[in-house]
């Protein structure tokens, strides 16, 4: 359940579904940079039974009682009641859906989809963590293979709302990663075609929105490097919502979330895409937590994940790109993957500058330093 203002508890859930004569038992998660009080803007609610849980689900677009915002729910991707009938549901396939305008909400595009497609049972926009508001993109959910693709054909350009959606395949989320899995079969992600213009309409956050200064570059990455490693990612994170933040920035080759690592990998086509989304996406707060952004192993490169950032020639500027507002830099003490770091030695100490908190490849930057 998303989109939850930041007042609302466990206790206001569980009396919304007992006015519904639900039972319930409610998982707020808290956001940690904003004190244990606040809520992250979502929580996972548990109900009795799964067909409870699916009557749940019609309730979407409607309004929550004694709140100013509309259900926003959709199953659980872990944990949970949601978690263990998705065996009984059986295997989903999703397509993107884009260029949708602020009126479109989960149960518009529900309702825009089933009666033509019968195993269409849900759907997710994406939306802004800060303000709430839709990123102008999201998924819809099939049972049926057969009805996917047939979406896939007979609903491009079919309006919702003000505006024609455009619609693409999305990553499954059961598929093993490598490179080329998952095509958007569209590239940039819908309403991209000739570039990242007009990226937050899209969704992505504008440029500068979730950090300070852009972040230091060094020169140790293959140039030809186009992977992003994400860490600190929450297990709540499926691919295709991974996804969903990064293909703003450019066509995206494959997206990867190794189980149980708290991390993910995104490779994109081209290289300045790569780097937008590094800079840019510093310390996004993405499920319950901000991530850290660095250099991935590229297919060129033997050298560990979370190599430090190295620019490309500068990229092709943008009309629509301009800085933006936002977030002041990070305090002390959280600043993304970059720190700075007094290394002794000899009675001498020196600055190592850029140096990734993993500790996976801390050694192997020290020993490039050749310090």
């Amino acid at each position: 359940m998303g989109e939850l203002e930041p007042w609302i508890d466990e206790n206001f859930i569980r009396s919304v579904w007992y006015g519904m004569g639900e039972q319930v038992n409610v998982k707020m998660i808290r956001d940690k940079f904003s004190g244990v009080r606040s809520n992250a803007g979502y929580c996972f609610v548990d109900f009795q039974s799964a067909e409870a849980a699916q009557k749940a689900l019609g309730l979407n677009g409607q309004m929550i009682p004694n709140s100013t915002r509309p259900f926003k729910l959709n199953w659980a991707s872990g944990g949970g009641l949601a978690d263990r009938s998705r065996d009984d549901r059986g295997p989903e396939y999703s397509i993107f859906v884009g260029d949708l305008g602020p009126e479109v909400n989960e149960y518009v595009l529900v309702s825009l989809f089933q009666p033509k497609y019968p195993s269409c049972k849900s759907a997710k926009i994406m939306s802004d963590p800060i303000t709430g508001m839709s990123r102008g993109y999201g998924f819809v959910r099939f049972s049926s293979q057969d009805e996917q693709q047939r979406a896939l054909q007979e609903m491009q350009g079919v309006y919702a709302g003000n505006r024609p959606m455009r619609i693409s395949t999305a990553t499954p989320k059961n598929k093993s990663g490598g490179p080329g899995f998952g095509n958007m079969g569209g590239g940039a992600g819908a309403g991209m075609q000739g570039g990242p213009v007009g990226m937050y309409g899209m969704g992505a956050p504008p440029m500068g929105a979730y950090y300070g200064a852009p972040q230091p570059m060094n020169q140790f990455t293959d140039p030809n490097n186009t992977t992003v490693f994400v860490g600190g990612l929450s297990g709540y994170v499926t691919e295709d919502e991974l996804r969903s933040f990064f293909q703003g920035f450019g066509e995206i080759t494959y997206v990867k979330i190794p189980p149980g690592k708290g991390c993910g990998f995104v490779q994109f086509v081209q290289r300045h895409a790569a780097e937008m989304a590094i800079n840019q996406m510093q310390g996004y707060p993405i499920g319950n937590s901000r991530v850290r952004l660095s250099w991935g192993r590229s297919q060129n490169n033997s050298g560990p994940a979370g190599t430090p950032y190295r620019p490309a020639p500068p990229p092709p500027v943008y009309p629509n790109m301009q800085m933006g507002g936002g977030m002041p830099p990070q305090a002390h003490g959280y600043g993304g993957p970059y720190q700075q770091m007094k290394v002794r030695s000899n009675s001498k100490t020196f600055m190592l500058e850029n140096l990734t908190n993993c500790s996976n490849c801390r050694s192997s930057c020290m020993e490039a330093r050749k310090w």
